[in-house]
């Protein structure tokens, strides 16, 4: 990885902005990656090198590319939107550069009624359980939600006991030991098994709400590109199952799913037409 400034950025990503390592090597990354298209692409900036050169358009040209070429979703786009503006704001704030060709750019919306944003955000679930900005809580509510539970149902007593039912893979059952390892301290203090515990010791109502969870759900966002709204990636991974498994039987969907037929027939309704 090399691109102008990188080391002084990196500096300036751990000690002002206070980012953890994986942000900053994400970070670190799309800027590179924009450095290589313009050393690739742009006539200009390949004859000059200049910095303060760069004009909105170089960078219109780029993102243009990222849609067009590697097909990237609108939350992928804002997300590299905002490492190039903290990039070209660090240059433009330490006098490296004139140029903030990044200022004047909008990010884009995301339709709430179209699945295609969240459709099989699921085989992304192994970085998610392996990330070291989310929460074990949001960890382990992607994880039922991957495995078509309901939000409602997973703050349920005795809820916990699926862990031991259901057919995990590998990396599933890791996070599952670390989970269970990292959190006994607290399910021993209020003295209850269940996955979703308050922090602060209860032992008449030791279980976090549904509102309490979806307060962790919302703390872990920031750092978080997957759009954290249980109902709609539960609904996502359910129109990818049907759409993946159509030679199943209405009884083996209903089972895998944890639907009953009238919901299936709903779901299934719901994944030709790919709208929530």
């Amino acid at each position: 990885m090399s691109f102008p400034y990188e080391k002084r950025f990196k500096r300036y990503l751990q000690n002002d902005k206070l980012v953890v390592k994986t942000t900053e090597n994400d970070v670190c990354h799309d800027v590179n990656d924009l450095f290589i298209y313009l050393r690739n692409f742009n006539e200009n900036y390949r004859r000059s090198g200049d910095l303060s050169l760069l004009e909105e358009s170089d960078v219109i040209e780029y993102m243009i590319m990222l849609q067009t070429k590697r097909k990237i979703k609108n939350t992928t786009y804002n997300k590299v939107l905002t490492h190039l503006n903290t990039y070209f704001k660090f240059l433009f704030k330490n006098k490296l550069s004139s140029s903030l060709p990044t200022v004047t750019l909008q990010g884009l919306k995301r339709s709430p009624k179209q699945i295609e944003d969240v459709y099989g955000w699921q085989v992304e679930l192994p970085g998610y359980l392996s990330s070291h900005t989310i929460s074990n809580y949001t960890k382990m509510v992607l994880l039922l939600l991957a495995h078509f539970y309901a939000i409602s149902e997973i703050v349920s007593p005795d809820f916990y006991h699926v862990l031991q039912r259901e057919d995990w893979q590998k990396y599933e059952k890791d996070f599952i030991v670390q989970f269970q390892n990292e959190e006994s301290d607290k399910q021993q203090m209020q003295n209850c098994h269940d996955l979703f515990l308050k922090t602060r010791l209860d032992l008449s109502a030791p279980r976090l709400s549904l509102a309490g969870l979806h307060k962790v759900l919302k703390k872990d966002q920031p750092h978080c590109s997957l759009p954290l709204v249980p109902r709609r990636l539960r609904q996502a991974a359910i129109a990818a199952y049907l759409n993946e498994h159509q030679n199943l039987t209405d009884g083996q969907l209903c089972g895998s799913l944890h639907l009953d037929l009238a919901s299936l027939n709903y779901y299934r309704t719901m994944s030709r037409q790919h709208i929530l």
